[in-house]
């Protein structure tokens, strides 16, 4: 293996390896099946504690993203069929994973929590596996969909009498109709705040009220109002779980209430102007392609990139609310198995089930993985295998691997626009929800990637720049929809800047400089 040149892809903080277990078992075993390439043979996750890095052969990954891209642009027709049954299974997904909720699962044996789970894996393991293949792969890394798209859309642009450049036409074209998540949270949150606003004695509450205080009697407030912010929160709190939790408490929703109308801010103003927004993006689209004059083909290929956009984002939280509603189970599992809930993170999907058959389980085991684990996959003679090293062995096996180095010059970054502009700011780096207290409206926040739990410090940005790349990553979705001038694919941004240092984001043409 020491011959071989790795690459880390992604590194995933807070993470499990329950979660990372469908997507590897889909890539092996699935993908071949469905048509979308075996071009990689070996792989490693490798976690100290719950931080972990995504780490392929260097060749193998890009040879594999060059297969699907490839395969995409020959036959748009193919991927937006692929992309259609992901957002159909997702769908079941979802609905699968909240129907834990009304379950009694004490009650449950274990064959039956057996059933349940095998039930949800089947949709899991296509949602999260079969999903990652166009929505993910064929554009991460050296963003081949993206930079395919601009190929078509450049020499069009040149042609017409659209007085605006690639940067500014691109994030507009593959925008995608749907709402994302965020958009409908959003306005739900507005048109509750609405209906606080046109009660004067509720909204002076909220205003002056201790937060807790407001919290611990919301029930005694108006009764419909309460009832919907709590139905609010029970409806949108699973998607901030992201892979281990904790989601929001109720009182972080009532806080942004809280500090919404502390500000001032108008809910009626805000809603009209995401109405405005979403109007203009369709009527601006409509436009461009009719100015454009796009083939067919081409039109197919640019509703191509806004689905992958829209599945992205669909699939992801698909798996955030699942993950949230799986610790429900975990937690009834634990109890039953005399496990910690960390440990029963530390398994597998099957290795629960089998647990839960068997009632065999090995507690030394799960306890070296809390520490570091190399969960490695490989493609030998038609055969797929894993194995799993753990605690020092873990360690042992990661040392005899070469690992390619990713630079990028201190004083100028370069990365990919995924919203226009240009400022200058201060930057904080916030992988995790506990790095959002650091900042402050204005800032430039930088992460290796985003995800829904680290929302509320991308809303005070006044540029983000991430780290993972590709017109499908979070951050490149989140500014598309905030309109906040954004660099994505600058490698190790997160390593390279540090909190404090001040720098100048051209976004427009992919430029960060530190002042």
């Amino acid at each position: 293996m020491s011959k071989e040149i790795w690459k880390i892809v992604e590194d995933i903080p807070e993470n499990t390896l329950f979660m990372m277990g469908f997507p590897m078992k889909s890539f092996f075993e699935d993908w071949p099946e469905k048509g979308l390439g075996k071009e990689f043979n070996k792989y490693i996750t490798y976690y100290k504690g719950d931080f972990s890095n995504m780490i392929y052969i260097a060749k193998e990954f890009d040879k594999q993203a060059e297969f699907l891209s490839a395969k995409m642009f020959k036959d748009p027709a193919w991927a937006l069929k692929i992309l259609k049954e992901v957002e159909d299974v997702s769908t079941r997904f979802l609905k699968e994973s909240k129907a834990i909720k009304k379950l009694a699962l004490n009650k449950l044996n274990n064959g039956q929590i057996v059933k349940l789970l095998n039930k949800i894996y089947k949709h899991h393991q296509f949602s999260h596996g079969i999903g990652a293949s166009l929505s993910w792969h064929a554009d991460q890394g050296r963003e081949l969909v993206t930079k395919g798209i601009i190929k078509i859309i450049e020499p069009k642009l040149k042609k017409s009498m659209i007085k605006k450049n690639i940067s500014e036409v691109f994030p507009v074209l593959t925008s995608p109709h749907k709402k994302s998540f965020l958009e409908k949270e959003e306005e739900s949150f507005l048109q509750i705040a609405k209906l606080i606003n046109n009660k004067r004695k509720l909204k002076e509450t909220f205003i002056h009220s201790d937060l807790d205080d407001l919290t611990d009697n919301i029930k005694n407030l108006d009764q419909v109002i309460s009832k919907k912010i709590i139905n609010h929160y029970h409806a949108y709190t699973s998607f901030t779980f992201q892979y281990r939790g904790p989601a929001y408490e109720l009182v972080e929703y009532i806080g942004r209430w809280q500090a919404f109308f502390r500000e001032g801010q108008s809910p009626t103003k805000l809603l009209n102007e995401i109405a405005k927004r979403r109007q203009q993006l369709i009527s601006r689209q409509n436009k461009m392609l009719k100015e454009l004059n796009f083939t067919q083909y081409e039109k197919d290929l640019i509703k191509m990139a806004q689905e992958m956009v829209f599945i992205k984002d669909y699939r992801k939280n698909a798996l955030y609310n699942s993950m949230y509603y799986y610790e429900i189970v975990f937690k009834e599992v634990a109890k039953r198995m005399h496990l910690s809930l960390n440990q029963v993170w530390a398994l597998k999907p099957w290795e629960i089930t089998q647990a839960l058959k068997t009632g065999r389980i090995n507690q030394d085991e799960l306890n070296k993985r809390q520490r570091f684990v190399a969960d490695y996959w490989y493609r030998k003679n038609g055969k797929v295998y894993n194995k799993t090293y753990s605690g020092s062995a873990a360690n042992e096996f990661y040392k005899k691997i070469l690992i390619k180095k990713i630079t990028n010059n201190t004083s100028e970054l370069k990365g990919t626009c995924a919203y226009p502009g240009k400022v200058k700011g201060i930057v904080k780096i916030v992988n995790v929800p506990k790095d959002m207290d650091k900042m402050n409206k204005g800032d430039i926040m930088v992460a290796h990637n985003t995800n829904p739990n680290l929302v509320p410090a991308m809303k005070k940005a006044k540029a983000l720049i991430g780290g993972a790349g590709g017109l499908t990553c979070h951050t490149a979705i989140v500014a598309r929809e905030m309109q906040v001038p954004c660099v994505v694919g600058v490698a190790d941004c997160d390593k390279v800047l540090k909190d404090g240092d001040t720098v100048e984001v051209n976004s427009t043409q992919g430029i960060i400089k530190k002042i």
